[in-house]
């Protein structure tokens, strides 16, 4: 149950459009629905998808899953994991740039970012010569997967 959580927790991250890159995750998560299907019509077909609704479905009935499902939602949440982790380090490492070039000021001292679908990515690439050291490697890590 606990690596289900986990699961869980990683594909909302997915779905609310956090990750920049979601090429990569797309596949393993397509690889899941598929492996789900029976599971999200017959237990879940009720549920509005969104915000993990879907896999907190599964999560409810998990004593039903197949272990086909089961093993492509393990899949998919490895693939999130890693992409999670780079998500903190672009916060760790380019915070300074995504507020100087891709934020919106909100007050005198309150900044508002666009994250979702990229953006933030996007914003950065755009600005690659204005970035610090640290941010570019990590934005380079990014773009070479």
């Amino acid at each position: 149950m606990q690596c289900f959580n986990k699961a869980l927790l990683l594909i909302i991250f997915v779905v609310l459009g956090i990750l920049g890159k979601t090429a990569l995750a797309a596949d393993p998560i397509e690889r899941a629905i598929v492996a789900c299907e029976y599971e999200l019509t017959h237990f879940c077909s009720k549920v509005t998808p969104g915000e993990g609704r879907l896999m907190m479905c599964l999560g409810a009935h998990e004593d039903k899953i197949s272990v086909g499902c089961a093993v492509a939602v393990y899949d998919a949440a490895v693939v999130i994991d890693a992409l999670a982790g780079l998500i903190a380090a672009i916060g760790t490492s380019c915070e300074q740039e995504i507020v100087d070039h891709c934020a919106t000021p909100a007050s005198d001292t309150e900044f508002v970012v666009e994250a979702g679908q990229g953006q933030v990515v996007a914003c950065l690439v755009a600005h690659e010569a204005k970035l610090g050291n640290a941010c570019k490697a990590i934005i380079g890590e990014l773009l070479s997967d």
